[in-house]
């Protein structure tokens, strides 16, 4: 008897314990602005279309006769546009207002999926790259800025991890929007090229719908003294400067894969593109669940160790795609890539906004998004290359030992500046 009723209060603590943690979990989740919710939107609608461009671009591309290097090109443009144009965007933001420059990047998106709909050749494909990348450069570097200004500062990781959330959903949306165009062909006998680019269309209109998301925005006044908002009167250059040299390193080891796995997938293990498409769709699952777990654990361990161990165990995940022995075991290791991988997106954002005044963020955000926009984007014709006349494998592990560097020098410059040990000295 006395062992049922132990095993009875067990089962109670344990009942309650867990009902404790989920409480917890979803009141993290819970209290935001009304605008930070509209952001959040906006954004998750924006990423719809995004991931379908990164589902189908290479191989559409590749379809249309490119070869690889001219496919990197073309990936390269957009970057390399707003790499060059985020950080003047970026500052006019601060002083001049962050929602009229969302709102501005969201039009000229549109347009851009407007010019994929009718281009067939190189340059206008570069065109229609240029157009998207001046919208990117509006776009971004104000956007973490003015949702941060939106929650307070215990709630700024939930807000960020609630962010990557709507936008890890809205890129599985997009991915599987990547599926239509084969469908179309097989049931409407629609030609596959022009059955992408109607879709290239749904994607615009659904660009088109955030901007009236964005316009029921409020943005606060901020009384900055704009004389003195101008690049090197920042505040934060030593912050700015070693975080931006990590995002470097990083994202030149993404540029060598993140955009090639739809192509690498096929090529070497002569997969369908729509079974790529579903495995993308799944990984979007994985990285939405993650974005909002990451926020938990940093709270308890603290950002600098979240974003280490993630990444750690991220770049052993990569190095076993690169030694699978077939496409089922790769995309397992793929999905447990991007699971951890992402969880570190939301912690860092939250981490660097934490460290920057208020008046300087937007102006940041763009120094450290134009940092690993540039070598991002000028990496990828190489990338293409190195792919296309060495072996496949060569990318993931050159990817790995760049991201190895990166998270070490991440460790030894900020292990001192860990907000969880902030808070508790």
């Amino acid at each position: 008897m006395r062992i049922m009723a132990e095993k009875k209060t067990f089962d109670l603590i344990r009942d309650r314990s867990i009902s404790t943690v989920a409480k917890s979990f979803f009141a993290s989740y819970s209290g935001f602005e009304r605008d930070a919710k509209l952001l959040i939107l906006a954004n998750t609608l924006w990423s719809i279309s995004e991931g379908f461009w990164g589902i189908v671009i290479a191989p559409y591309l590749d379809i249309l006769g490119m070869d690889w290097t001219q496919i990197g090109f073309v990936m390269m443009v957009a970057l390399l546009t707003s790499a060059f144009l985020s950080i003047p965007f970026g500052m006019l933001a601060d002083r001049y207002g962050r929602k009229r420059f969302i709102l501005l990047g969201t039009l000229l998106s549109v347009i851009s999926y407007a010019i994929y709909f009718v281009a067939t050749d190189f340059t206008v494909f570069c065109l229609a790259e240029l157009v998207r990348g001046v919208g990117i450069a509006l776009y971004w570097p104000p956007f973490y800025p003015l949702i941060s200004e939106k929650a307070t500062e215990e709630k700024r990781k939930y807000v960020m991890g609630l962010s990557f959330f709507g936008y890890s959903i809205g890129l599985l949306i997009g991915k599987l929007i990547g599926g239509i165009p084969e469908a179309l062909t097989s049931l409407y006998g629609f030609e596959y090229t022009y059955a992408i680019r109607c879709v290239f269309l749904v994607a615009a209109f659904i660009f088109f719908t955030s901007v009236f998301t964005s316009l029921l925005i409020k943005e606060s006044k901020r009384q900055h003294d704009r004389r003195k908002m101008r690049l090197m009167n920042l505040k934060s250059w030593r912050v700015t400067g070693w975080f931006s040299f990590t995002q470097v390193l990083m994202f030149l080891g993404s540029g060598f894969t993140a955009p090639w796995f739809s192509l690498y997938f096929t090529k070497k293990f002569g997969v369908a593109l729509s079974l790529v498409g579903v495995t993308f769709a799944v990984s979007q699952i994985g990285m939405a669940i993650s974005s909002i777990i990451a926020p938990k654990i940093a709270e308890k361990i603290g950002s600098v160790k979240t974003t280490v161990y993630t990444q750690g165990a991220a770049i052993a995940a990569l190095i076993l795609i690169a030694l699978s022995p077939n496409f089922t075991v790769a995309s397992v290791f793929f999905l447990l890539r991007l699971f951890l991988i992402v969880m570190s997106g939301p912690v860092q954002t939250s981490y660097l906004m934490g460290l920057i005044p208020e008046e300087e963020r937007a102006s940041v955000n763009a120094i450290v998004t134009a940092s690993w926009q540039i070598p991002l984007a000028a990496i990828r014709p190489v990338a293409g290359y190195v792919m296309e006349h060495t072996f496949l494998d060569l990318n993931l592990f050159i990817s790995a030992s760049l991201y190895a560097s990166s998270t070490a020098i991440f460790y030894a410059v900020f292990k001192h500046k860990d907000d969880k040990e902030e808070k508790a000295s």
